[in-house]
């Protein structure tokens, strides 16, 4: 009976234990099952710092607005200084309006009765003083002058041993042409615009456009010369001798 007594109580001891055990283990931490971090290599965490970006791209946008009208200002300032250096007169006429062989153009065009300004303004756009142009239609020398217009001048002004090599010769280029002008000046009854016409397209072409347009010597309208090349033609002369006189009327002894 004792016996049995103690083995019911070692049983219930037994029982109670596995029962404790079971709890226990239920009630035990699941392990983790995350990786060890390697050795030597540490995590670290970085710790953004609050920055103000607001006010600072603010700052920013300004100072470059700042810049930016200040290089506009220096641009503007360089620009304007710029200008005015190359519009004055000192300029004008080293780079621009300048006056070779001035001796030979005002003794020819006094000896002519024509505007040695004019002369000038001509020889300037024909060849830019150059006397050895010689355009694509075959004009030759300063005031571009055609060699059979060459031929018919010398015989008309009686030049002896004229070849078509003088108008190659400045002084002789000029001679003729101040006395083209002249005639030219005659034949269009002084009609500066006429002149300067028939010196570009032709005495022939000159008197068509009058008769077909109804013009008098009295024309006066450089915007109704039909040819563009004459018309821009005209315009610049006219442009350019007025400059010439501008610049030069009181350094030059035009008698």
């Amino acid at each position: 009976m004792a016996a049995l007594h103690g083995s019911r109580w070692e049983s219930g001891v037994l029982a109670e234990k596995k029962k404790q055990a079971k709890k226990d283990k239920q009630e035990m931490p699941a392990r983790e099952t995350t990786k060890p971090a390697k050795a030597g290599r540490r995590r670290v965490k970085r710790v953004r710092r609050p920055v103000k970006r607001k006010n600072a791209n603010a700052e920013q946008k300004a100072s470059s607005r700042r810049m930016w009208v200040y290089v506009l200002l220096l641009l503007v300032v360089l620009s304007f200084a710029g200008w005015r250096l190359w519009r004055s007169d000192a300029v004008q006429m080293r780079f621009v309006y300048m006056w070779p062989y001035q001796n030979e153009i005002v003794t020819y065009a006094r000896r002519n009765n024509i505007d040695p300004f004019l002369v000038a303004a001509v020889i300037k756009n024909e060849s830019e003083f150059k006397p050895g142009a010689v355009s694509p239609v075959g004009a030759i020398g300063m005031m571009q002058i055609m060699p059979e217009t060459g031929e018919w001048i010398a015989k008309q002004m009686g030049l002896d041993n004229y070849s078509i090599h003088s108008l190659y010769n400045p002084g002789v280029n000029i001679r003729m042409g101040c006395w083209y002008l002249s005639e030219l000046k005659y034949e269009f009854k002084d009609n500066l615009l006429l002149m300067m016409m028939a010196y570009n397209a032709g005495r022939g072409n000159t008197h068509g456009w009058m008769n077909a347009n109804g013009w008098d010597y009295n024309f006066g309208e450089t915007k109704a010369i039909p040819y563009p090349e004459s018309r821009n033609y005209v315009a610049s002369v006219l442009r350019d001798r007025d400059e010439y006189y501008r610049l030069y009327k009181d350094k030059v002894d035009t008698g």
